[in-house]
């Protein structure tokens, strides 16, 4: 875990921009569109039989798939299946329509990490604009690449073999930003990005998370939204519960550009969130401008697995009695340290900070005092965003 070298923390916000369908597969799909429709390829055809959700892992977790129509539940089954053969052109064996074929494509993509290679594609549609054959740019040294990421993420997997899917969702969460740089590339929005280049941005560091959960045999997800920008993390579901995780938010920096491995979006409810994050709501673009609502996201009402619940060091509510208890038991384990606690409620935040550090009640000192006397100095931070207030004590 790398060591926190400054005071002040900064959140790693800028640049993490998306490469997003909204542009990308639209404007291939038009563009295709208009290619002569009685043209046939028969050289490297692959047509594959009745598609029926018996053709794919039951143990998948497929929380977009399960959200689809019928129709589109087929197309998605069918590119499951392209996914397997790697096939460079795929004929549908029924004929759908491009917007619930997007619909369709997006779900795949949301559930699918490892189908990164099929994003650059084309299609054709027959005169009632129904996408009959799909042809895809399959890299002629994917079963190499699959291979070598394959071989990172299974040694991950089983660095954490026997131990609790908690412990493995945590630990993934700390390797992703221990083992990442944030820097663009030209694979930064899909797994190879992280697991073999050790760079990316916020599509490929989620959907990495994703893959490591999805190995490990946890029910993770995929989350496109908006914080001050395309923005991407992680929905994870452990015991009927759910919760978000956001490893890019994780992997912030200090005054001196240090990296800085933090908690604060990890394994968080909605009220911690949502403060910072926006849910596009399961829109999904279907044309140029156009957007349907499609996908649907759980309420994430538990915070007893957050980093800081977990620790001990949550409060809901502003405690001055257990906040001096939980700092005096962190100082007896080491003097110096970094001490972070959370506040949940946000006007307790607040009242915090004015008890804590204001010259008319500087209440830190009362509780500092009872072990070092006066022979001490203290800086302290806050994170607003997640209410967390930080302290640390020096000679």
């Amino acid at each position: 875990m790398k060591k926190v070298m400054s005071i002040l923390l900064v959140m790693c916000l800028s640049g993490c921009t998306v490469l997003d369908f909204f542009a990308h597969n639209k404007n291939n799909h038009l563009m295709n569109s208009t290619q002569d429709h009685n043209k046939t390829t028969t050289d490297s055809k692959s047509e594959i039989g009745t598609v029926n959700q018996d053709n794919i892992d039951q143990k998948l977790y497929l929380y977009y798939y399960e959200q689809l129509t019928q129709t589109q539940k087929e197309a998605y089954l069918e590119l499951y299946k392209a996914l397997q053969n790697q096939s460079a052109i795929y004929e549908l064996k029924t004929p759908i329509s491009i917007k619930d074929f997007n619909i369709a494509f997006y779900a795949f993509e949301y559930d699918f990490p490892e189908a990164f290679w099929m994003w650059n594609y084309r299609y054709l549609s027959n005169d009632e604009d129904k996408i009959t054959r799909l042809q895809f740019n399959v890299p002629s040294d994917l079963s190499t690449t699959m291979a070598q990421v394959n071989q990172v993420v299974d040694k991950v997997v089983n660095d954490v073999k026997g131990a609790s899917d908690y412990e493995k969702i945590k630990y993934f969460y700390e390797w992703i930003i221990n083992w990442t740089v944030y820097q663009r590339n030209q694979c930064e929005q899909d797994i190879t990005g992280v697991f073999l280049l050790r760079q990316s941005v916020c599509g490929g560091y989620s959907k990495a998370f994703q893959y490591l959960c999805k190995k490990a045999g946890i029910k993770c997800t995929y989350v496109l939204g908006m914080t001050d920008q395309l923005h991407a993390w992680n929905l994870v579901e452990l015991d009927g519960k759910y919760y978000w995780v956001d490893a890019t938010w994780g992997d912030s920096f200090d005054s001196e550009g240090n990296t800085v491995l933090n908690y604060h979006y990890f394994m968080v409810p909605d009220q911690i969130l949502f403060r910072t994050h926006l849910s596009l709501n399961g829109k999904v673009p279907v044309g140029t401008l156009n957007e349907v609502d499609v996908f649907k996201f759980p309420k994430c009402t538990d915070n007893s697995l957050s980093y800081y619940a977990q620790t001990g060091a949550y409060f809901e509510t502003y405690d001055y009695d257990a906040i001096k208890k939980y700092i005096l038991k962190k100082i007896n384990e080491d003097p110096y340290q970094y001490i972070e606690f959370q506040i949940g409620d946000i006007k307790s935040y607040k009242q915090a900070l004015q008890l804590l550090f204001t010259q008319e009640s500087n209440q830190i000192n009362r509780i500092l005092k009872d072990y070092f006397g006066s022979d001490y100095k203290c800086n302290y931070y806050q994170i607003d965003t997640v209410g967390v207030i930080g302290i640390q004590v020096y000679q």
